[in-house]
């Protein structure tokens, strides 16, 4: 039996066993979840005022405000502005589009000269398509050293708490729970899984046929009408479907966003308050951030910013939730794209978890082709994990599949087995620190 599915299976047979839940559960910790169902079911509510703050928007900042009320009666709190151009990331995708159109009207141009300069012309084209494909690939993808270079820059807000000063903090323990409270762009069209399905056919596939109409014209020529009505037409129709299909993908208008990250927020904020009103639970000494990321759908320009603001976080033990759209909770081990390992311990910590809390977990393969389609746009756990940080990165999302049924009660189910994990690596660094239990 595999690690990917191993979670799962214990889970299962539990169930056939006739059992509610895959371990015994006492009736303080059930009465627990039932109270954490009902608060984050209620921050839910309220975060739903703000569900279309996209990066920078005045809901967003709006969101963060409201997140920092909350926390402020009983932790020390703060906004920590930063400046993020907001269309990175997703919204890229129309500079993709406008590279290919550029590049297809070289192309075009191409057939009013002679044969000499046509050649010229259609090598121009190719060299605008990949060179510009590739620089607005780079910010789509959200690579820091092209996105840096993007205008206008605008102001967003990470939301900080800690329960206590940097200078208290004893032995480098220290605990980050992090989330993001932005909404990600959507689509001009009710069912984006499906647009997103029909983009990544129909973009490549016009891609590679652009190139080959450019090859076969150069090597060809477009001496008679014949060649010229096939090298016109076609690549005309090719062309309009790609430019099409990449304009289209993503929308940059608040009326198109997806919801806000309410779920994950709710869930995080009520582990933080957990551990505020239970520091015992954690090895003495240690401090507690929380963090919600504002533009972090924007090229994550949130965690970059807290990373680069708090360099004391190297060394921490971090838990990142991600998108949550359903009860099939996943531990993710690395960003199988970028290569970036989240964890060394959160496996070890997760399989405790699950024996201790009953709420089974998925262990999602960590290379293949659907694990870097799902790291696509890469992961919040990135910018923590280059800064030092162990991170436990949980996601119920799969990217390219369809939407999820998540249930009252699984807000209650992801709390219990975040905690869980979360205290299993922190009490995994108290050994290491001891050298003896804590």
């Amino acid at each position: 039996m595999t690690e990917e599915n191993y979670y799962v299976a214990r889970a299962e047979s539990a169930e056939e066993a006739g059992e509610e839940e895959s371990c015994v559960r006492t009736d303080a910790a059930g009465a627990e979840r039932e109270a954490v169902d009902d608060y984050c079911e209620e921050t839910v509510k309220a975060l739903a005022d703000f569900a279309d703050g996209l990066a920078a928007t005045r809901e967003e900042t709006a969101c963060a405000r409201r997140l920092r009320d909350e926390l402020s009666p009983i932790a020390v709190t703060r906004l920590e502005a930063f400046r993020t151009p907001p269309y990175a990331g997703r919204n890229c995708c129309a500079l993709i589009a406008v590279a290919y159109f550029l590049a297809a009207l070289f192309y075009f141009v191409s057939f009013g000269g002679s044969r000499a300069d046509g050649v010229i012309l259609v090598i121009v084209a190719l060299a605008v398509f990949f060179a510009g494909g590739a620089a607005a690939g780079a910010a789509f993808l959200g690579v820091k050293k092209v996105v840096r270079f993007l205008y206008p820059k605008k102001v967003s807000y990470n939301v900080f708490s800690e329960n206590m000063p940097l200078k208290k903090q004893q032995g480098g323990n220290l605990v980050v729970i992090a989330s993001h409270h932005d909404a990600a762009p959507g689509s001009y069209f009710t069912d984006f899984n499906r647009v997103r399905k029909v983009v990544f056919v129909v973009v490549p596939v016009s891609a590679a046929l652009f190139v080959l109409f450019c090859l076969v014209k150069i090597f060809v020529g477009s001496d008679t009408v014949s060649k010229i009505t096939s090298l016109s037409i076609i690549p005309f129709i090719n062309a309009v479907a790609g430019i099409t299909a990449l304009m289209l993908h993503f929308s940059p208008f608040q009326r198109n966003a997806r919801e806000n990250n309410g779920i994950s927020t709710a869930v995080s904020l009520a582990v933080y308050r957990k551990l505020l009103r239970e520091p015992e639970l954690l090895p003495e000494g240690t401090r507690v951030c929380f963090v919600s990321f504002g533009a972090e759908n924007s090229a994550h320009a949130g965690s970059r910013a807290f990373a680069e603001a708090h360099p004391e976080i190297k060394g921490a033990k971090a838990l990142v939730i991600g998108d949550i759209d359903g009860g099939k909770f996943s531990l993710l081990r690395r960003d199988a794209l970028r290569k970036t390992e989240f964890s060394s311990a959160a496996s070890s910590a997760l399989f405790d978890a699950v024996e201790e809390t009953g709420v089974p977990c998925l262990l999602p393969p960590a290379d293949g082709v659907s694990a870097k389609l799902n790291a696509l746009h890469g992961y919040a756990a990135n910018a923590l994990a280059a800064a030092g940080c162990d991170c436990a990165m949980f996601v119920a999302k799969d990217y390219g599949g369809r939407e999820g049924d998540f249930r009252r009660e699984d807000a209650g189910k992801l709390y219990d087995l975040a905690l869980h994990t979360l205290l299993n690596m922190a009490a995994k660094k108290g050994e290491n620190a001891n050298g003896k239990d804590v």
